[in-house]
């Protein structure tokens, strides 16, 4: 019986245990609140797969008016993203919603243009989602460099497929090359840009020039690839079916050309934050435009439907810049500011819907500008230019 005892305790003993941490395991876990990112997978560096997003709940942020521009409301919209640190441009999807990324949050956020109300898609978790395009079937495709991936999101479908690049090179900007939805982003850390498609996989295109920093990417109406060599002074155009390139010197050095835009006459249009310059550039030939904010770090532009060009002053490399949104007459010269309210906004990545109001990311308030017609108000302008 002394035997029988001893293996009973010694019995009981193991499936103490063995349950004990169980049990204090499931009840911790039943008395941790549940968080919005319950059941949102992470995804590891050069993890290739199908993820599914989450859809969160529809919000609409506080709005407020700061100014008038050149007969335009300003507003400052509050976003639902906690931490300042959006991604580097919005975009406009063929449905005409606005979307911008929260890097730091991993997450993509559509915008209502006509309610505000905002609706957070959660990305994988750890993808840091940097910078993105939409293509001609509602499919973004969003660089996350930290992982050095391709992200393909599909906010139908509620899922995220991610691509491998073929080389390591740190993913930065992206853009998508109609009509065929050809992706294209710049590697600088490979010294490349890089395009991809579905049936074509991807195809690397060697920068000739070392250290050359290929920047941000646009397309003109014969689908040349244009990009400023952020570190070489020079804007480039790529043939992208014979992989040739062309160089030009652009007339100012150390201005850090970071962002360029090919408008809808085939001009493209550089910016110089380190200089406080646009450039414009067509057939050849350069017109330099200043700044009159000093330290304005000029960043992103767009064209409006009367041919001006609005620009965001900051968001170069988590600099405040200027802190305001200007408009340059391409004509004269003349330039018109307004100042944001938020101190140390950076604005950056500014866009224009598809009734000619333009957005932009405040990347590190947490927030949204509008210039356009007060709230409620229909837009003048019957088509927006590019």
């Amino acid at each position: 019986m002394k035997r029988a005892s001893r293996w009973s305790k010694g019995l009981f003993g193991v499936v103490l245990f063995l349950i004990v941490p169980v049990a204090l395991e499931a009840a911790q876990k039943a008395a941790t609140p549940k968080t919005e990112w319950d059941d949102v997978p992470w995804i590891r560096p050069r993890e290739e797969g199908t993820f599914p997003v989450k859809v969160g709940a529809t919000r609409k942020g506080t709005v407020k008016v700061v100014g008038q521009i050149a007969g335009r409301q300003l507003v400052e919209i509050s976003s639902p993203g906690r931490v300042g640190n959006m991604g580097k441009l919005m975009v406009v999807d063929p449905e005409g919603y606005i979307w911008f990324l929260e890097t730091r949050e991993d997450k993509a956020v559509k915008i209502n243009p006509h309610t505000l109300e905002m609706t957070e898609y959660y990305l994988p978790r750890g993808s840091g989602p940097y910078s993105h395009a939409v293509d001609s079937k509602g499919i973004h495709w969003i660089t996350a460099h930290g992982i050095e991936m391709l992200l393909e999101f599909d906010p139908k479908k509620l899922t995220v497929k991610s691509h491998a690049a073929p080389t390591f090179g740190f993913l930065i900007h992206v853009n998508i090359l109609p009509p065929n939805d050809t992706v294209f982003f710049s590697q600088p850390g490979s010294n490349r840009v890089v395009s991809y498609h579905e049936k074509k996989g991807f195809r690397e295109y060697d920068l000739p020039t070392t250290a050359a920093g290929p920047s941000r990417i646009d397309f003109d109406s014969k689908g040349n690839v244009w990009f400023p060599q952020l570190y070489n002074d020079k804007i480039t155009r790529l043939e992208p079916e014979s992989g040739k390139m062309d160089h030009w010197d652009l007339p100012i050095k150390h201005g850090t050309p970071s962002f360029c835009r090919v408008d809808k006459e085939d001009a493209v249009w550089i910016s110089l934050p380190m200089k406080d310059r646009i450039l414009r550039f067509k057939d050849g030939q350069f017109r330099d435009y200043a700044i009159p904010t000093s330290g304005s770090l000029v960043s992103t532009t767009v064209t409006d439907s009367e041919g001006f060009i609005w620009f965001t002053e900051g968001g170069w490399r988590g600099s405040a810049g200027g802190n305001k949104i200007g408009r340059l007459d391409p004509k004269s010269g003349d330039v018109l500011e307004i100042a944001l309210e938020t101190p140390n906004a950076q604005p950056l990545g500014i866009v224009q819907d598809r009734e000619g109001v333009m957005w932009f990311e405040m990347m590190n308030a947490g927030k949204v500008g509008r210039l356009g017609p007060p709230i409620g108000q229909p837009a003048k302008s019957k088509k927006a230019a590019r």
